[in-house]
């Protein structure tokens, strides 16, 4: 146990801080993530060719929203610095900047990814892929803007502990989202079946639905009601949003620099091959899905640490950040021991494990697990040391950690070992655990040293 520093919150108090934001955090996360399984789970049933489709043209399009999703991060550390400070027309200040900076990112974002298409056919994807990825990519783009509105408000109900309503919001995302896409899909209750692009358009749907159900909550509930999210709404503060970018630019410059690294792999698979492509989406998916807990325990520790600044508490700020990467550890170890036990059951989740046409596909994908078992240790190391020093509005490193340990170790020895020395799939995920290894270790070691000062990294305030 990490022994109390004069200064900080009692251990005890501290955990039950972090798991009073981190533990619904996860809930939701793992909610909204289990939207984009049950889109794979469902267009899995057309076969594998759609599987392989819709599983490349999600991983691309989430990517680019998780890229933009670090532009309006700063709103959570400015709401957790209000809280503090008992500043609450600063947090809603920056809430209202962040609609405005979600809307001006999310029309090119969107843009793109409707022609989606012939970037995929640049990148030697096979043709039939490209036919079925457009049909799915053309209906998910319109839940771009939905969603990064969603990505504000978590932003601003998150620090102060109000994860509840996120949590209930996504619980019943999922289920919308299940019916709507068995409904879309497969033309159920009178509608056409619309194949993958049905499943495009129930996404869609369920992200207007959350969002909008998310900013009634935040505008109804009475401890919110302080910060005055919708006023002046219409105002438009040049100078907060140089600040907000300031920050923003590096994070979210760090989440293109990971998940373009994510990507490219995706697209290196399909080089590969259908069943090689086939497999790691189903490892991917479950990496997210297993994901949402260290990006949970991330989120809290930025905030956590944000709180801990603002009050003048440095002792408190590092001790959060330590709380959370010791819990991110005991997890990992919880998650590769069921890896190891049940790769197949894991498998027979988006699959017929059982069939013989799927043979080689699922024994592709249970190695891809036995890896991911290995790495994701790391993994939740460099997520929630980032996190941490998002509370210390230190952005810097992290981008060139990413650069470093995905792209020049990540993607460098993967591709070498993959192509050069002929070990296919398992060589480029050998490569990403090197790299995020790389990236956990630098991205540790910073937090560690600023911390022991004291120090803020860097300031966007």
């Amino acid at each position: 146990m990490t022994p109390r520093a004069e200064g900080s919150p009692p251990v005890g108090a501290e955990l039950k801080a972090l798991a009073a934001i981190a533990g619904p955090l996860a809930v939701a996360l793992l909610a909204e993530m289990a939207m984009s399984f049950t889109d794979l789970a469902v267009v899995g049933r057309l076969g594998n060719l759609e599987l392989a489709a819709v599983g490349l043209a999600g991983n691309i399009f989430f990517s680019l929203l998780f890229v933009c999703m670090g532009l309006v991060s700063i709103v959570g550390v400015h709401v957790a610095e209000a809280a503090a400070t008992h500043d609450p027309e600063h947090g809603a200040r920056s809430v209202r900047q962040g609609f405005w900076v979600a809307f001006i990112v999310s029309v090119p974002a969107t843009t793109l990814a409707w022609y989606l298409g012939p970037i995929l056919r640049a990148l030697r994807q096979d043709e039939a892929v490209i036919a079925v990825a457009e049909e799915y990519l053309r209906a998910v783009a319109w839940c771009f803007l939905p969603y990064m509105w969603f990505t504000v408000l978590r932003n601003f109900v998150s620090p102060l502990a109000r994860v509840g309503a996120v949590t209930v919001i996504c619980i019943g995302g999922v289920a919308l989202n299940f019916g709507a896409n068995y409904v879309l899909v497969f033309g159920k209750l009178g509608f056409p079946a619309l194949g993958v692009a049905g499943s495009g358009y129930a996404t869609s749907l369920v992200c207007w639905v959350m969002a909008l159900a998310l900013l009634a909550y935040a505008s109804r509930c009475r401890e919110l009601r302080v910060y005055p999210i919708l006023a002046r709404l219409g105002h438009i503060d040049f100078r907060l949003w140089r600040r907000m970018l300031a920050f923003g630019l590096p994070v979210a410059g760090g989440a293109a620099v990971e998940s373009a690294l994510f990507s490219t792999v995706a697209v290196l698979m399909g080089v590969l091959g259908p069943i090689t492509l086939a497999a790691n989406q189903i490892a991917y998916n479950f990496w997210g899905l297993i994901y949402v807990v260290p990006y949970s325990l991330s989120l809290a520790a930025s905030y956590r640490v944000a709180h801990g600044i603002a009050r003048g508490e440095p002792r408190a700020a590092r001790q959060a950040g330590l709380l959370a990467m010791v819990g991110g550890a005991g997890y990992a170890m919880l998650v590769a021991g069921f890896i190891w036990i049940a790769p197949q059951s894991v498998v027979g989740l988006y699959l017929d494990a059982d069939s013989a046409g799927n043979a080689e596909v699922v024994s592709l994908a249970v190695a891809l697990l036995g890896l991911l078992a290995v790495f994701q240790l790391m993994d939740g190391a460099q997520v929630i040391a980032a996190g941490a020093l998002r509370g210390l509005k230190d952005t810097a490193l992290p981008l060139f950690a990413g650069i470093l340990g995905y792209w020049v170790v990540g993607l460098g020895s993967g591709y070498w070992l993959a192509f050069r020395l002929g070990y296919g799939a398992r060589g480029l995920w050998w490569g990403l655990a090197m790299g995020l290894t790389v990236a956990a270790t630098l991205l540790t070691s910073r937090f560690l040293v600023l911390s022991r000062r004291g120090r803020i990294g860097g300031s966007s305030s």
